[in-house]
């Protein structure tokens, strides 16, 4: 590591000392600093002063805000001066801050050398508080041939997170690879793991590990889910006030076939486990079949898909069946099999909530004549299909033009839904009724209220909708 030495930066009004901490954190994240032609020269507990050479460079400071979590101070350096002050950043020095509010012990079974690797510990414990703070959804850890790049997904984006020599790449994924209990040696085919551990807080944590063989290595991607019940009512999610009335009449029937349809992503599973809380009462027996089981919720009986025993959606659904249940709750229907028996429960006495890869409510109907099912079997069976998509909502403190507490101007999402329900007792199409003609129209309502944009329409649902 380099000596402790005294670096200025100089603009036309003022010199500043870089302090040495300062200087070793802008280090690690030389790379990044490269990317954005900018460089951090001093910081306080909630601002971060940063030198770049044009006023106009937002989007550096747009990322170091969400990097740093602090406000930004620009300060503007001529751009030799700032040249000079990357091409002094040295890649083999790094930086971690201790972090006490979460802790991932070690095992006593794992290798002894791990116990050294306290940087790593370190770094994985600030990554996971800032994921728990900003609500992260997904963790992409990327090796390069020069760098390890870390990203987050908050709110549907990815945003970059740290960037570290790639002298780091193989201790970091190894690390992660002994908290999920896969073969660290194995690195020529992926593996799936999990791992959970509780916070300070006692918020139990759930990740669920992805490792994929690159040029460089393994890349690593980590979901992080919160382990608690979903308490959301469906207008807290962004159904309207007479869909919502339309979700709770489907689900108060006896028996019938559920659909939420959407890509992957588009929040199908918090309203199914929202829908199955509403449900969720003493004198109802509810059996989910999961792949993975996300939210644990007390009073369901849930199941966990295990192909590597044979036992898949379809196997679990033929048990189910003699395990007298009252609402049946399917993952996802991907096959003719699956499909057919899911119909099956629905039509002998079973409420069946389950999800579909389609684009619209529509399409869902297709996509089982697809699978086999013909029309009288979809009548007979079908009480209500819900295609969704989730949108972010426009900062509500700075209404979209940017500040500490949000990222692009965005904070949280909300969903936009298209129903189609039955009129009467059997579902057809000429007749099933279509509350909005596309999620298009949906959506245009929340940019009417001000919760969204078009630019965040045109994101999601394409730019040929707006």
């Amino acid at each position: 590591m380099k000596e402790k030495h005294a670096i200025f930066a100089l603009n036309h009004q003022q010199l500043y000392e870089i302090p040495h901490s300062l200087w070793q954190k802008n280090c690690a994240e030389k790379h990044l600093l490269l990317r954005y032609l900018a460089l951090p020269i001093k910081e306080t507990e909630r601002q971060l002063w940063l030198a770049i050479d044009d006023e106009a460079n937002l989007n550096a400071c747009e990322i170091f805000a969400f990097i740093s979590h602090k406000q930004i101070e620009p300060v503007i350096v001529a751009s030799e001066e700032l040249k000079f002050l990357l091409n002094a950043l040295s890649p083999e020095t790094t930086f971690y801050e201790e972090s006490p509010e979460l802790n991932l012990e070690i095992s006593p079974d794992e290798p002894e050398e791990t116990h050294l690797d306290d940087p790593i510990i370190q770094l994985l414990d600030n990554l996971f508080k800032f994921c728990l703070t900003e609500n992260a959804s997904d963790i992409h850890i990327e090796p390069h041939k020069q760098q390890l790049l870390i990203r987050l997904r908050i709110d549907g984006v990815l945003y970059p997170y740290k960037s570290l020599s790639s002298a780091f790449s193989r201790r970091v994924v190894s690390r992660i690879k002994l908290l999920a209990k896969l073969d660290i040696s194995e690195t020529r085919r992926p593996q799936d793991g999990q791992f959970s551990f509780t916070t300070a807080l006692a918020d139990t944590l759930d990740f669920r590990v992805s490792t994929l063989p690159i040029n460089e290595g393994e890349k690593v991607v980590l979901r992080l889910q919160k382990n608690k019940p979903t308490q959301l009512d469906f207008a807290t999610l962004g159904f309207t006030e007479k869909q919502g009335e339309t979700l709770r009449h489907a689900l108060t029937q006896p028996q019938g076939l559920i659909l939420v349809t959407g890509p992957t992503g588009s929040g199908k599973s918090i309203t199914l486990y929202s829908a199955l809380n509403y449900l969720n009462h003493p004198d109802k027996h509810i059996l989910t079949a999961e792949d993975p089981i996300e939210i644990e919720i007390e009073g369901l009986i849930q199941s966990q898909v295990n192909h590597g025993i044979g036992l898949d959606f379809s196997q679990l659904l033929r048990t189910f069946l003699r395990q007298d249940p009252d609402i049946i709750m399917l993952g996802e229907i991907r096959d003719e099999e699956s499909a057919r028996i899911a119909l099956r429960a629905a039509q002998t006495g079973h409420l069946v909530l389950s999800t579909l890869h389609t684009n619209d409510a529509l399409s869902a109907v297709e996509r089982l004549n697809q699978l086999g099912i013909q029309d009288y079997e979809i009548a007979n069976s079908l009480i209500l299909v819900v295609a969704q998509r989730l949108l972010r909502k426009i900062c509500p403190t700075c209404g979209g033009e940017g500040c500490q507490t949000c990222f692009q101007g965005y904070k949280g999402r909300t969903g936009i839904y298209q129903l189609l329900s039955r009129r009467g007792k059997s579902f057809k199409k000429t007749t099933a009724c279509l509350d909005y003609p596309s999620l298009l129209e949906s959506a245009k309502e929340k940019i009417a209220q001000g919760i969204t944009n078009e630019q965040e329409v045109g994101r999601i649902l394409g730019e040929e909708f707006l």
